[in-house]
């Protein structure tokens, strides 16, 4: 036994060393020296954040930790939680991963998006062994056979594949399901394969011929997850309908019924030795340690302050891993339920991003909080969690004093950057804050939403100074103008609007012109940028229009011919939208725009000349802001990271 573990320490060393040669060959090629530079984009500088997390899995010798979220599959040092390489390869992000049984390789399964592919990695190179097609929606389960030959997959299509490892191709599809399969494992013999779905059955199937053995009925809702015991006698099922249920594997009949838990169960996970069984719940973010013959409470751990999305045992049993669905990643000692480690970077949704005047900071809003990262280091320096429900709107002062941020519930907040405390809170506008902006002297803060009005507020006190009504619909973006006498708006039936700060009263409106998505001057404040299906720049005092941007024609798939100027289009749909956000930068040289098919377009602001289109989000991107310099654009989206892109 004594040489076995000083094998398997070399091992595991030899692995590990490996990995981190491969890693550090990546960041010598590529000049850069931290985890925010690994696998980027064309264009990119640095990642902020490392992506929603979707699905965990241990490796067999209890050395690395595997990642799915929406950027790609990130492998961890399972001792120390430091991440060692980024795999990637999926277009969108990754719904579910899977370690082979002798830890070589590991599968990540997609969706999200249009990539409904499996793609296989070798451990040790980071370098993609294989791509399976066939799935046709979000690959929600993976598990490999204990052999390592055959890979199970099962997605929101209801069909379960079994996938002959070596040669790539399926060996049987496996139907019966009315739902989504939602978890699947094999038996310890590998004779067995089980799933479950969100049709509230568990389904036993025979691997050899791909024929259904049993079907385990009798939850009231969606079975979550699903685990064989040790000894492949039993397996258990968490629910949705608050109940664990064992099985006898042989027959598919019920053995016993887990009725006391007052919450949703989302994860079940039997210990290596089969004596305890963890249950994860939804709403309360508790791990239940039973007694897996009597049911008998063993331990609880107050793991995490959202909803349990998955947890597994160490293959030692030693240690417990648990996810939530807030991006939270920790570990736990199975026995006392001390914490061990946590691993940091899965955090949130992302919907707005901001660079604070001094470019020394930027800020990123999502659903449940505020991150501020350092620009020079790259690393996240505070959160702020006391934040308005969904947050659609941020901005920082030009003193750099203020960060405001707007919610979906109507409610705007003032943050002091420097106390990191709320100097004040007020609801802004009923049915969401769209969108606020700062006037040049920091005096002015502005708001407007969906109650169809604009609103000018003392920064200092909170007081409301005037409100300007937009008669024809929802309000979707504002801009100061650079000398800050007029504001413009663009609302969501496509009219546009200029507005006098000192009365008031609308200087002109044009219909037909926008998408209401967003508005922005110049810097020298002679012409204003409008988001939609193509991007006008009109001239600020008239709002005639003086170039139109054609958006199709800068994509590489399709090329259309150029708008002719002042040609008006009628309102547009929603799925004909393609600048969401534009942004002038600092200088006035660059305008960037931020389209639906979460591409990045800069072109020279002056005669509309494409320079350059970037591409790396892998999911919705919602927001762009130029550094003050204009050096550097940061895009945020709902892949729960920002990118930091080159400007040329």
């Amino acid at each position: 036994m004594r040489y076995m573990r000083l094998s398997e320490h070399i091992t595991r060393v030899l692995l590990i060393l490996t990995l981190i040669g491969v890693y550090t060959q990546s960041l010598a090629n590529d000049n850069v020296d931290d985890v925010t530079r690994f696998n980027l984009p064309d264009g990119a500088k640095a990642r902020l954040g490392k992506g929603i997390t979707q699905d965990i899995d241990y490796s067999p010798d209890r050395n690395l930790f595997a990642v799915a979220c929406s950027i790609g599959v990130w492998i961890y040092d399972a001792n120390i939680g430091d991440p060692i390489v980024l795999l990637s390869g999926h277009a969108n992000a990754v719904r579910s991963v899977a370690f082979s049984p002798d830890g070589k390789t590991v599968a990540g399964g997609s969706g999200l998006g249009n990539d409904k592919t499996i793609r296989i990695w070798d451990v040790s190179t980071g370098r993609q062994k294989n791509v399976l097609i066939g799935h046709t929606d979000d690959i929600r389960s993976l598990a490999y056979s204990p052999d390592g030959k055959i890979l199970a997959s099962g997605d929101d299509d209801v069909n379960i594949r079994l996938w002959d490892v070596g040669t790539g191709k399926v060996i049987h599809t496996l139907t019966g399901h009315r739902n989504a399969v939602h978890s699947l494992t094999f038996s310890q013999d590998g004779k067995t394969l089980a799933s479950g779905s969100s049709d509230y059955t568990v389904r036993l199937w025979d691997v050899s011929t791909g024929q259904a053995k049993a079907n385990c009925e009798g939850h009231t809702d969606r079975v979550l997850s699903i685990s064989f015991s040790p000894n492949n006698n039993v397996i258990a099922s968490g629910s949705r309908d608050k109940t664990v249920r064992l099985w006898d594997t042989d027959t598919g009949q019920l053995i016993h019924t887990f009725s006391e838990f007052t919450d949703r169960i989302s994860s079940v996970a039997f210990s290596p030795d089969g004596h305890s069984l963890a249950c994860g719940n939804t709403t309360h973010g508790n791990i239940l340690l039973l007694n897996s013959a009597t049911g008998k409470q063993l331990l609880t751990i107050p793991a995490h302050d959202g909803s349990v999305r998955k947890i597994m045992f160490s293959p030692d049993g030693n240690t417990l891993f648990s996810m939530s669905w807030g991006g939270e990643i920790k570990s736990w000692n199975a026995d006392t339920g001390k914490h061990k480690l946590t691993i940091y970077g899965h955090d949130d949704i992302l919907d707005s991003v901001a660079y604070s005047p001094d470019g020394k900071t930027i800020a990123g809003a999502g659903r449940s909080s505020i991150e501020v990262w350092d620009t020079e280091t790259n690393r996240k320096k505070l959160t702020l969690k006391e934040i308005p429900t969904n947050i659609l709107s941020l901005a920082y002062s030009p003193n750099n004093r203020t960060l405001v941020v707007g919610g979906g519930n109507g409610m705007m907040q003032v943050w002091n950057t420097s106390t990191q405390e709320i100097e004040w809170t007020t609801t802004a506008h009923k049915g969401g804050t769209k969108s606020v902006a700062f006037s040049p002297d920091g005096w002015t803060l502005a708001s407007a939403g969906n109650d169809k009005k604009i609103v000018l507020w003392n920064i200092v006190t909170g007081e409301q100074i005037q409100t300007f009504l937009e008669q024809e619909g929802s309000v979707g973006s504002i801009s100061f103008s650079p000398d800050g006498l007029t504001i413009a708006s663009c609302g969501y039936n496509g009219f546009i609007s200029l507005w006098d700060i000192e009365t008031g009263e609308n200087i002109f409106t044009i219909p037909n012109a926008a998408n209401g998505s967003d508005i922005s001057y110049s810097p020298d404040g002679t012409l204003i940028a409008c988001g939609g299906k193509n991007i006008d720049l009109r001239d600020a005092k008239t709002g005639d229009i003086k170039l139109t941007i054609d958006q199709h024609s800068t994509t590489a798939d399709k090329v259309l011919s150029a708008i002719k100027l002042g040609k008006h289009k009628p309102p547009l749909k929603w799925h004909e939208q393609i600048a969401n956000v534009v942004a002038y930068s600092p200088d006035g040289k660059t305008l960037a725009g931020l389209g639906e098919d979460y591409r990045i377009r800069l072109w020279d602001a002056k005669n509309g000349r494409l320079k350059r289109v970037y591409s790396g989000h892998k999911w919705i991107a919602e927001s762009i802001a130029f550094s003050p310099d204009s050096r550097t654009l940061a895009s945020c989206s709902w892949d729960g990271t920002i990118l930091l892109w080159e400007v040329p």
